[in-house]
């Protein structure tokens, strides 16, 4: 039974199957460990630890590319342009810089996109013996754990007046990434279309194709209004 399990992995998964479901344990897992290391560290092991959390994550996709390249496979797509592939760059800005600039981007658009991405998956119908499937649990599972662990440790100095941050990040960002798109054919972001098998599908159903982004914007402010909500009652309290 456990042998034909595996064997049918070979073809993917299904979002929270067995398999999918061990992923999302193990992370909870690894943050629960990286939390324990990280708080009982000083302040010089803790700045060791967040640069080489982040320099693993940098190695895990240059890893990636390094192989599409000797595979020839490598395209347009495979630059990190989503969300959590700009992630990798917030996370290390973190590590490395001095102060608290990046912690309302780590929280507002890293940890819960690398969540989502975790979530719902996009990468079901790759072979779990593909290295590509590996990276993608992993390099997800990092990401996110990363500014959870953070914020465990009550690292990150949140506030509703730094929202800002975020909000001119992805001013900056989106308009370019949304005319990269055009001109490559490429979807970062999952701006210009959904996401075959992640709930994304059903915004576009509703709003159809042409109205797809507007759904999306809604979606991206209700999610912050969960993320925001705990700190507007922190603040009255």
């Amino acid at each position: 039974m456990l042998s034909e399990k595996i064997r049918s992995l070979e073809n993917g998964f299904q979002l929270f199957d067995w398999y999918h479901l061990s992923w999302l344990m193990l992370t909870v897992f690894v943050i629960y460990i990286m939390f324990k290391i990280y708080r009982g560290a000083d302040l010089a092991g803790q700045r060791k630890i967040k640069i080489r959390w982040a320099l693993v994550i940098l190695l895990l996709e240059s890893i990636k590319n390094v192989l599409l390249i000797g595979r020839g496979e490598f395209s347009y797509d495979s630059l990190p342009l989503h969300l959590c592939g700009l992630g990798i760059f917030i996370v290390l800005a973190h590590a490395l810089l001095k102060g608290h600039h990046m912690d309302m981007l780590l929280y507002c658009l890293t940890m819960p996109g690398a969540f989502m991405s975790l979530i719902t998956p996009n990468w079901t119908d790759v072979s779990a013996f593909n290295y590509l499937h590996f990276h993608s649990f992993f390099f997800h599972l990092l990401l996110f754990a990363y500014p959870v662990t953070m914020l465990l440790s009550k690292e990150l100095k949140l506030s509703i007046s730094k929202i800002w941050q975020p909000i001119l990040f992805l001013c900056v960002t989106v308009p370019i990434i949304y005319v990269l798109n055009v001109l490559w054919g490429t979807n970062f972001m999952f701006l210009n279309k959904a996401a075959e098998g992640t709930p994304l599908m059903l915004l576009e159903q509703y709003f159809g194709e042409q109205y797809y982004i507007l759904g999306f914007i809604g979606l991206v402010l209700i999610f912050w209004l969960f993320l925001l909500l705990p700190l507007i009652l922190w603040k009255r309290h």
